[in-house]
């Protein structure tokens, strides 16, 4: 049988399951004497209703559409001649489907703005489609169905706040909120509320889960129609963003975020279209990405949360800033803000207080932190849990736009994403929870809207977000929340990762990682011929003791004689800091030189070669791992010690394995100090890591990178073992 999987969800699928059994076994009754061996792939054939099925059994609903798509070819799927016959197919498909009125509508908008004229319009009312523009009748249908691949279409129980994690025919995401209204009022004038799915923030679900063979219909009230405007024209002409919009202008920070995608690497992806690599050593399959979108993430402040801070124009804002902010000014680095008017200069007061708001990366809602397999959810739970079963928080570090390159952290918790939250945790070995009536309301961080309300905030190239209070660097930001351990997921270093769907496929099965060439992306300096730089997702959200461990659930392999250097993410103040590299050992990896510092093309080398052999640097009596002992914290504390000696740490406990094992409990899951010294705020550091041993067949593990203030590590308390 094939490996597709198929969710059993009502009476159709149960009776076309029962049927496919009833088939399959009447089969292998008639053929048990025949010794060939038969392709039982296909035995049976859907004999239910498809979705063109179901549109034709509606025409007083779905007339316009239908027509619709007997007009639109499929960009991408050449084995259909329209998308009338792709949806007429076996295949997973997710259609939000416009009614006639829906069309209607957006029909009339098109006039009014000029999209599509008088005679075509007039013909349309006379049930003519065939004079609509090819990028009017192309949007309307590509913009409202997702090809699933061999992955299951989204019904509703699929959803969460936040983008579906496929993109649609268009390569734009659907984005999803739910709100409520009014079911019914009593006699006595209690009302009842009944909930209701929007799909890009203006479209209502009018009827869901509609379940055909080749996938789920969901009929929605207006067509899907996001904005083609890019990040910062679409906050400049909002309505309650304008003031935000003002800045963007002032700064220059509009025309710089205006780009889209790489053209030269869509005329690449033409020449290497449907080809498979599978590496070196010929043993794991791999495409390239399709494509390398440009993305950018904004957090916002509407007009009405300026005013509720005094800030009205740029006066006052510049009063608040000079007040509230902490522009650290360093000559050496060329850092001397300027409080004039030279609004596009790096360093001016208002360039940088908008800078600190923008993210190069498209990131959707549900994506601004990445939950895997965070403490208390075993990452083979990752996709039946519920987002109120959230055990601990979860968090990213971003570097945002602007010379500084200042982080910013995002916390997810149970209620929402949260920027710059200063979490304090009830903290032992067996609990770690945040405890918030130890926490201050600046402790609290900035809270992110999902949405802007009825205004649209999918832009072409990316997001942005309303946030509920004044976003700045002030010396909270360095000295207090980014005081501490900072575990990066090497996949958060590259945006591109991001922009393009790629890291954790969106949490989706698939069955090929992605092999990333030298020019894909921005923050990989050099990377050597003979380099196999390939992106692991851990489709199965296995791992347990002695086998694949990994932070959220994927990593990088690099194989073949490599050596790559690239970015290091910037610290928050200037400062003693130790890096530290997370280890999965195994005696496929190979050993590699580090090398860090400022200039990239004369990096220092860094102690001796990390060895991530099993068999040899990293075995127990190598590193100083032994088991924890239950009932003796002390004697815990003396192993960590003497590990730390030598260099190495065990795993974070916070990574969880098992239902009852987390990265603490694997000897060959360990952090590796691999540089102690200072690094200066405002400052690029590279790291580089180059292949000592000869042969193409060794692995270099590459995870997550821990970058540590003195103060965590040696600091009055004991670091925690989280």
């Amino acid at each position: 049988m094939n490996n597709k999987r198929y969710k059993i969800r009502g009476r159709k699928s149960f009776m076309w399951l029962f049927m496919s059994i009833m088939t399959i076994n009447m089969t292998i009754l008639s053929l048990s004497s025949c010794k060939e061996k038969i392709d039982d792939s296909d035995l049976y054939t859907f004999t239910g209703e498809m979705m063109i099925d179901h549109f034709e059994a509606d025409t007083i609903t779905y007339g316009h559409f239908i027509k619709l798509l007997k007009i639109v070819t499929p960009s991408k799927n050449e084995s259909a001649s329209t998308m009338y016959n792709l949806l007429r197919a076996r295949g997973h498909y997710t259609c939000f489907a416009p009614t006639n009125e829906a069309i209607e509508m957006h029909l009339d908008s098109l006039l009014t703005i000029g999209e599509i004229d008088n005679d075509t319009y007039n013909r349309t009312k006379q049930g003519d489609f065939s004079t609509i523009p090819d990028s009017v009748s192309e949007a309307i249908v590509y913009n409202c169905i997702i090809e699933n691949g061999d992955n299951e279409a989204f019904s509703t129980i699929d959803f969460e706040e936040g983008a579906l994690s496929t993109t649609n025919m268009n390569d734009r995401y659907i984005s999803i909120s739910y709100g409520n209204k009014v079911a019914n009022v009593s006699a006595s004038g209690d009302t009842a509320l009944a909930t209701v799915i929007y799909v890009n923030t203006n479209s209502i679900i009018t009827e869901a889960d509609i379940e055909v063979e080749n996938g789920y219909i969901h009929k929605i009230n207006r067509v899907l129609s996001p904005s083609n405007s890019s990040v910062s024209d679409l906050i400049i002409n909002t309505p309650n963003t304008k003031f935000f919009g003002e800045l963007l202008t002032l700064t220059g920070w509009d025309k710089k975020m205006t780009e889209y995608k790489d053209t030269e690497w869509e005329e690449k992806w033409e020449e290497i279209r449907g080809t498979t690599y599978k590496g070196l050593n010929g043993n794991w399959e791999g495409v390239y990405p399709e494509h390398r979108y440009i993305g950018f993430t904004a957090f916002v402040e509407t007009d009405s949360v300026f005013a509720a801070n005094g800030i009205n124009d740029l006066s006052s804002l510049k009063s608040y800033v000079q007040k509230n902010a902490y522009y650290e000014d360093d000559s050496s680095l060329g850092n001397s803000t300027s409080w004039g008017d030279d609004y596009e200069n790096d360093y001016n007061w208002l360039n940088q207080f908008v800078a600190y708001h923008l993210l190069p990366e498209r990131l959707t809602y549900n994506h601004l932190v990445m939950f895997a397999n965070e403490y208390g959810c075993p990452s083979g739970n990752l996709k039946t849990r519920e987002t109120t079963k959230f055990y601990v928080n979860v968090w990213e570090y971003w570097e945002t736009l602007g010379v500084q390159r200042r982080p910013m952290k995002i916390t997810g918790i149970r209620t929402g994403k949260m920027i710059n939250r200063k979490s304090k945790y009830a903290n032992s070995r067996n609990v770690f929870r945040e405890n918030i009536s130890d926490m201050t309301e600046e402790d609290m961080g900035i809270t992110i809207s999902s949405t802007n309300g009825t205004y649209d905030n999918n832009a072409l190239n990316g997001y942005y977000y309303p946030i509920n209070k004044i976003l700045i660097w002030n010396q909270n930001v360095p000295n207090n929340v980014l005081n501490e351990r900072m575990r990066i997921d090497v996949t958060a270093m590259f945006p591109e990762m991001m922009t393009n769907n790629i890291r954790q496929y969106g949490h989706e099965d698939r069955t090929k990682s992605f092999y990333i060439t030298t020019d894909y992306f921005d923050n990989m300096f050099y990377m050597a011929d003979g380099t196999d730089f390939e992106y692991l997702p851990n489709t199965g959200y296995s791992g347990g003791i002695g086998s694949w461990m990994n932070y959220q659930i994927d990593e990088f392999n690099i194989r073949g004689n490599f050596d790559f250097t690239m970015k290091l993410p910037a610290v928050p103040y200037t400062g003693t800091y130790e890096i530290r590299y997370g280890i999965n050992a195994n005696n496929n990896r190979g050993m590699a030189q580090v090398y860090i510092g400022k200039n990239p093309n004369n990096l220092p080398a860094i102690g001796i070669p990390l060895d991530l052999r099993s068999a040899s640097g990293t075995l127990p009596a190598a590193t100083g791992w032994v088991e924890d002992n239950a009932n003796d914290d002390e004697a815990n504390a003396e192993i960590d010690k003497s590990m730390r000696n030598l260099g190495f740490m065990k795993g974070p406990k916070y990574i969880q394995l098992t239902s009852d094992k987390t990265c603490r409990d694997g000897q060959n899951a360990l952090r590796k100090i691999i540089y102690t010294g200072q690094l200066e705020a405002g400052q690029t550091y590279y790291i580089r890591f180059k292949s000592v041993l000869s042969g193409t067949s060794y692995e270099f593990f590459y995870d997550y990178l821990e970058i540590v203030p003195k103060s965590v590590y040696a600091g009055d308390e004991s670091e925690d073992i989280w």
